[in-house]
């Protein structure tokens, strides 16, 4: 948008993410989605008392609402008007600044980050009872048992001709 000042792509920008926040908290429901060329288009609804239905045209910093109307019935017939052949349902999927955001978020979401060891302690178990995938611990009791691993045969040389 070179078209537009500083202050007014600021202000696209903050309308893009109020609309992006109402969605990811469930206050605006998507019905339908198309794609129109290069960027997406949706029909949605806001949940609130005499929520009004949107038309939405762009993605990410540059989404914004194109119409209102009074009832999700009539949104969805204008939508269906324009993009019947490219309309799908629900919202869009994500795109990459979307998922990088939520990436970049998750870091710092005490709720998701779980603390784990930087390395697990080490653990000693008797043969008989050492996992099929745990060969460390398997080889540690077999050393530990027996020092000489180098001159031990698995089998006969007789029975290997």
């Amino acid at each position: 948008m070179p078209w537009c000042t500083r202050s007014e792509i600021r202000e696209v920008s903050n309308q893009a993410q109020k609309i992006h926040d109402d969605v990811r908290h469930g206050q605006l429901l998507i019905h339908a989605h198309a794609h129109d060329g290069h960027p997406t288009v949706a029909v949605g609804t806001y949940l609130h008392r005499g929520g009004k239905s949107v038309y939405l045209h762009g993605e990410d910093h540059l989404r914004q609402v194109a119409d209102t109307f009074d009832s999700p019935a009539e949104a969805l017939m204008a939508f269906e008007k324009f993009h019947a052949a490219e309309m799908r349902p629900g919202p869009a999927p994500l795109t990459d600044t979307e998922r990088a955001a939520i990436a970049a978020r998750s870091v710092f979401d005490v709720t998701t980050a779980k603390s784990e060891p930087s390395r697990p302690e080490r653990e000693i178990v008797p043969v008989y009872l050492a996992d099929a995938g745990d060969h460390d611990a398997l080889l540690d009791t077999f050393l530990d048992a027996h020092g000489e691993f180098e001159k031990w045969r698995t089998i006969p040389i007789e029975s290997a001709c």
